[in-house]
């Protein structure tokens, strides 16, 4: 599937035509692994973070305490 007639140099190879899976692969396909690697990024600290809290007991901290000596 060619959307526009390619021409090429003089004295360069000619392309090999591209299948339609492999273009629907790499127009559609592509952005949405993406866009799913991008969210996963942003979004797994969050959902790892709320499942942590969501699994300790009430009353437990999660912030680790410092204490001086005298």
């Amino acid at each position: 599937m060619n959307l526009l007639p390619l021409e090429v140099l003089p004295g360069w190879p000619q392309p090999e035509p591209v299948s339609d899976f492999f273009l629907f692969l790499l127009m559609i396909g592509g952005p949405v692994a993406f866009t799913i690697l991008v969210a996963a990024i942003y979004l797994g600290p969050k959902l790892a973070r709320e499942r942590r809290e969501r699994e300790l007991p009430a009353g437990t901290a999660t912030e680790l305490e410092t204490t001086r000596p005298n």
